[in-house]
């Protein structure tokens, strides 16, 4: 069973910040959202979808304003990441002892983590804010052990708006700050298809520093989101890219929507009613968007063979050895939050995950 949620921000704290980025934000952001088109990524996010996100911005980190679903989701997000890392911890090669030494992992927060589609930030600075000080020590002097086990994190989005956002709000926090500016903590204006180049750039003496891939990969409410231009862009190749920047051993780790009757009246005739019933804006969603559990696993599988080979061939394949694939509902309960329902994964909201094989 997975432990109890909890939260990741003491309430008061919460208050402060939100007290003092209202005063930044209004201030500092336009209200229009003119500063999308001025800098567009090669993305597969459409630009209407960076459009409306990005007009959501100057609200992003108000907990009771239009993103307040995703707040309330965090602490799962965190619950299933642990879950994941119970079954499997990645080797991670910041680690200087013998792969094959048992402490190499469980004694150590030594992940490497990439969010991809980070948005304003509210999921990336919470594990930000899970990566240990420099006195994060045990009284005998050794590291003190973090769910999620994190050395740094990396946080994409194409959009310009919301990044400056996810800045902002990160700096109002010493301890975040302090990450920033140590780089365990950075915030990249980027699409994935641009970001994956950089991280094979040689450096001035011609050589390349070494795997800078990923031990988690995070895609959290971004699958919906794709594009899906047979072709051009979809759903599947833009996986096969997340894929490509997971370590084998790591976990590519998401939510997404079934693309059921139940999801489309739960997600889009309920959530996106007028308020006070509905909790999302109104287009955020497009159901024939939303992707069931059946098709995301064959698109993971697809997705690993074409990591493996360079093409897209279905079948048996050593890129699945080893591989393991996890799925979970997760249902929001009014009053209460969001709570893990096993069995639930068609009804709407539900968490995946893939490890790559070693």
């Amino acid at each position: 069973m997975l432990r109890p949620t909890t939260t990741i921000i003491t309430s008061s704290t919460t208050s402060a910040l939100l007290r003092t980025l209202t005063t930044t934000t209004t201030t500092t952001l336009p209200k229009t959202t003119t500063s999308t088109s001025t800098k567009r990524h090669h993305s597969s996010v459409s630009a209407n979808e960076l459009s409306h996100f990005s007009s959501l911005a100057t609200s992003w980190w108000d907990p009771q304003g239009p993103s307040r679903v995703l707040h309330l989701m965090n602490p799962v997000r965190h619950d299933f990441i642990a879950s994941c890392l119970a079954e499997s911890t990645p080797i991670s090669s910041t680690t200087p002892s013998s792969p094959m030494d048992p402490t190499n992992t469980h004694n150590r927060n030594n992940l490497r983590y990439l969010d991809i589609g980070c948005g304003g930030g509210i999921f990336a600075e919470s594990l930000a804010r899970t990566i240990p000080s420099s006195t994060s020590t045990s009284g005998e002097g050794n590291e003190l052990l973090t769910r999620t086990r994190a050395s740094s994190i990396t946080a994409l989005d194409p959009s310009p708006t919301l990044i400056k956002i996810a800045r902002d709000h990160a700096r109002l926090d010493p301890s975040v700050q302090a990450h920033l500016d140590s780089g365990k903590f950075k915030y990249v204006n980027s699409s994935l298809e641009e970001f994956i180049p950089t991280l094979h750039t040689p450096t001035p003496e011609g050589n390349t520093n070494g795997d800078a891939r990923f031990d988690i990969v995070t895609l959290f409410e971004v699958l919906e989101h794709i594009d899906n231009i047979p072709g051009s862009i979809t759903p599947q190749s833009f996986l096969a890219n997340c894929l490509s920047v997971v370590k084998p051993g790591g976990w590519l780790i998401g939510s997404t929507i079934a693309r059921t009757f139940p999801s489309w009246l739960v997600n889009q005739v309920v959530a996106e009613a007028p308020w006070p019933i509905g909790v999302v804006p109104r287009g955020t969603h497009e159901w024939k968007k939303f992707v069931n559990p059946g098709e995301l696993e064959g698109w993971v599988q697809e997705g690993l063979m074409r990591g493996q080979d360079g093409r897209a061939v279905r079948g048996g394949s050593e890129a699945l050895e080893g591989a393991k694939w996890r799925c979970e509902g997760v249902v929001y309960f009014p009053g209460l939050g969001w709570k893990l329902v096993k069995g639930s994964e068609s009804w709407g909201n539900y968490f995946w995950a893939v490890k790559k094989g070693v």
